[in-house]
């Protein structure tokens, strides 16, 4: 009790040197966007939109027909690679965004979900036999 009168006796000026706040968000773990766990996961959804790619064009020899995207879209080679691409920079960029924001388990989990997602629909394209 003395000392609580005592420290409402002094000016806040000395008080404040000794309180030190920090925001909550500072105390969480934080590493480089490009450490070693991002970087295979980015190789990982290159690798399937590549896988994507071929299998798509597979189907496509195959006489079968695209179903979320045109038939003249994916025909189109250089553009539908250039899809391709884009897929994999928007994940890249959606994981970005979550690191700055700090949300480093979910930066993870976009990259893992498009791996996913993205193998078993490369598996899909790979099972399809020929248009009946």
């Amino acid at each position: 009790m003395l000392r609580s009168q005592q420290e409402r006796a002094k000016p806040h000026a000395e008080l404040d040197h000794q309180v030190e706040v920090q925001p909550a968000g500072l105390n969480r773990k934080t590493h480089r966007f490009f450490d070693r766990t991002n970087l295979m996961l980015f190789a990982g959804v290159a690798a399937v939109r590549t896988l994507d790619y071929t299998s798509t064009q597979h189907f496509r020899r195959l006489g079968n027909k695209e179903v979320l995207l045109t038939n003249s879209i994916v025909d189109n080679k250089p553009l539908f690679a250039g899809i391709e691409v884009a897929g994999t920079a928007l994940s890249i960029g959606a994981a970005y965004w979550l690191h700055r924001t700090g949300h480093h388990k979910l930066e993870r989990w976009v990259s893992i979900v498009h791996i996913g997602v993205g193998t078993f629909g490369d598996a899909h394209n790979y099972s399809l036999g020929p248009a009946h």
